[in-house]
């Protein structure tokens, strides 16, 4: 037993038919007079990074990263499975070297 469709699809169609015919209209009667905005490169607000509440250290272990910045233990390793945070190893224990803390606190979003 064949199912009845629903009636709205055709409808969709009809409304996707009129947006893609209106699309080739413009691609093939351009404007004259409008000339498309200018491209501005998208950069990242620079803040400076003042932080009190870090030490002066070269690296700092990921219990100390974990409380300095007050995220949770599986965020921290997310963050640097993704690539958004640098860890490296000496020896035995992962580190977080203090110019990487900083830029990777740098790149939080601003709260609104």
């Amino acid at each position: 037993m064949p199912r009845k469709s629903d009636p709205r699809i055709g409808e969709l169609f009809h409304h996707v038919r009129q947006a893609v015919n209106i699309l080739e209209d413009l691609v093939a009667h351009p404007a004259a007079t409008a000339e498309p905005p200018p491209r501005v490169e998208a950069k990242p607000p620079q803040r400076e990074l003042t932080v009190p509440a870090i030490p002066d250290k070269l690296a700092y272990s990921m219990k100390e990263v974990i409380k300095l910045a007050d995220v949770s233990r599986s965020m921290l390793y997310r963050e640097i499975s993704e690539g958004n945070l640098r860890a490296v190893k000496r020896g035995n224990r992962t580190l977080i070297l203090a110019a990487d803390l900083r830029d990777w606190i740098a790149r939080w979003p601003t709260s609104r």
